[in-house]
């Protein structure tokens, strides 16, 4: 590498440094920017599709985010509704579920001949009898965080600005998506724009397959879920299916948040095993056609991440970002993924490594 191309690479990185501490200070405010961006990622795809149809690009942005915004409503008018009819069906048996799980640990409890039977019930009965005010309380919680989230003057101007800022920052970004892309490759130095425009485009080949295609895997496997579990009888179906599809997108995770939970409830809900059957049946098949039809047809021969980086990647994004860094942990994981690849490559092709 020559002299000036280390002295670029070196501004750069303190630039992407200084750039990534800034984002990290002024997170909360960026966060509705993050969220256009990533949606106008996603979107970009189908605005060329409608552009090779004939249509400008402004009035294909117009249509595009017109229909998306319609379909989010009213996909929320819709699932909010089963939501809270599935939540106070949970309240009202709940009380039967506890007394399952205590009838069946006390032959447990008494069984063990250095515990003491009585303090040990009395102990469960309490914690059972708290576990029975839960759903109460939870329900109480979100309604109290959403009133006081609201009722001071400046959240509620944040909020609205909020839910202003993403459509309007969505639609330039689409507009001017191209623009922008052509603007940041002609910034870098002609001798090495070569091979930067052919590293962004295989981190946009693995963002397509990776982000775009798991993310409709995992819808695809949410409604499948929710589907079949419904068909079984299993309290909290929706809820279940959509944590199940969803986190899938982390390897096993989906076993963790559907199959289990969506086994306790159904056996809770019949106090009988054989419909738990119906339960393994749904996550076996949904599985299955996950692997051999659906991942295969809709994402292709991938270029993934390790599950234990997927994990990793996770796991810090929700301790610096929070929930905004657990959605954008895997793709910023792949873009790494990428850069390290190309950097190993650079690295055995040097004098330092021949």
């Amino acid at each position: 590498m020559e002299a000036k191309d280390k002295k670029l690479l070196t501004t750069f990185l303190i630039a992407l440094a200084v750039a990534l501490v800034f984002l990290y200070l002024v997170r909360r405010v960026m966060t509705p920017f993050f969220i256009a961006f990533a949606l106008a990622y996603l979107l970009d795809p189908l605005v060329d599709k409608l552009e090779k149809w004939k249509l400008s690009r402004t009035p294909a942005v117009i249509l595009l985010l017109a229909l998306f915004f319609l379909v989010t409503l009213g996909g929320t008018m819709i699932l909010v509704p089963l939501f809270r009819v599935q939540m106070e069906h949970l309240a009202h048996n709940l009380p039967n579920y506890l007394q399952t799980l205590q009838d069946w640990g006390r032959p447990l409890i008494e069984n063990i001949a250095w515990l003491e039977p009585g303090k040990i019930q009395a102990v469960a009965q309490e914690e059972l009898k708290k576990m029975g005010e839960l759903p109460v309380k939870l329900l109480g919680n979100v309604t109290e965080f959403l009133w006081s989230s609201l009722s001071g003057l400046f959240n509620a101007i944040l909020v609205a600005v909020n839910l202003f800022i993403i459509p309007v920052a969505m639609f330039y970004l689409l507009r001017d998506f191209d623009t922008i892309n052509t603007k940041v490759a002609n910034m870098v130095p002609p001798r090495l724009r070569e091979r930067f425009v052919d590293t962004f485009k295989e981190i946009d080949r693995v963002l397509s397959r990776f982000v775009r295609g798991q993310l409709m895997v995992a819808t695809l496997m949410a409604g499948l879920y929710s589907a079949g579990l419904f068909a079984c009888g299993t309290p909290m179906s929706l809820l279940i299916g959509i944590l199940a599809g969803y986190a899938n997108l982390v390897p096993y995770l989906g076993l963790v948040f559907g199959f289990v939970p969506a086994a306790v409830l159904t056996y809770l809900h019949f106090q009988e095993f054989s419909p738990i059957l119906g339960v393994i049946a749904v996550f076996g098949i949904v599985q299955a056609l996950e692997g051999m039809v659906i991942t295969p047809r809709v994402v292709g021969d991938q270029v993934g991440l390790h599950p234990v980086a997927i994990m990793l990647a996770v796991l810090v994004g929700a301790e610096l970002f929070g929930l905004l860094g657990v959605f954008l942990a895997v793709p910023v994981a792949a873009v790494i993924n990428v850069l390290m690849r190309r950097g190993v490559g650079w690295y055995k092709k040097s004098p330092a490594y021949t």
